[in-house]
């Protein structure tokens, strides 16, 4: 017989959020950690689920069921416990382009991330450089993630860029990036440190990245 957090991976997988609501309360009941609910159970899943979709086995419309059903069982477990169970790695700034209205990657990278318990602050879509450097000041933010489809992107994340350099604050900040008219290359050339092709591998370098940092603050204290 299936344990209950085989059946929260299975029903997650199949985008039932509220299946995994009450599997949550179930294994809440049983004695299961919150921790464990939350690292054997959502992030175990959506591993499973990251790697077919880079294997194009499902489309967006399916990763957009699994992260409603995520996030329905985020918030049951922070409902029944006063919080996740789990502490949070690390800080991200994500936002979509000025003068770009699309969100459905930026959607996908941000619950993408917070399966992975990276808190996201979100600034939507149109967002001028100087706010996203205020608010990844303001927030304490390791990462600046920036998408964007139209041609003008990598103009526009190459200003982001600058105005932290002219604030004297390029080094405080890890940029991601990624979109249509982006590859490697035009990365490089407009300064940023990271470029992604889909939401599954934005998130998991963004994963590693705060670990790491976070692996390194330890031992210097």
């Amino acid at each position: 017989m299936d344990t209950i957090i085989d059946e929260i991976i299975d029903s997650l997988k199949k985008g039932q959020g509220k299946r995994i609501t009450n599997l949550v309360k179930m294994a809440l009941d049983e004695g299961i950690s919150s921790q464990s609910i939350v690292e054997d159970g959502f992030l175990a899943g959506m591993s499973q689920v990251g790697d077919t979709f880079r294997n194009q086995e499902v489309g967006v419309p399916e990763i957009l069921s699994v992260t409603r059903a995520l996030d329905q069982g985020v918030e049951s477990l922070r409902r029944y416990t006063g919080g996740s169970g789990v502490k949070e790695v690390g800080t991200v700034v994500l936002g979509t382009m000025r003068g770009d209205m699309h969100d459905i990657g930026k959607n996908l990278v941000k619950m993408m991330m917070e399966s992975k318990n990276i808190r996201v602050i979100d600034l939507g879509v149109d967002v001028s450089p100087a706010r996203f450097y205020e608010e990844a000041m303001a927030s304490h933010a390791q990462i600046v993630c920036m998408s964007g489809i139209l041609s003008q992107s990598a103009g526009d994340m190459k200003a982001v860029i600058e105005e932290f350099e002219d604030k004297g604050d390029r080094d405080r900040v890890y940029f991601m990036v990624g979109g249509y008219f982006l590859d490697e290359e035009k990365a490089v050339r407009i300064g940023a440190d990271c470029y992604t092709e889909d939401a599954c591998e934005c998130a998991e370098k963004a994963y590693q990245y705060l670990t790491k940092k976070e692996k390194k603050r330890r031992k210097k204290q």
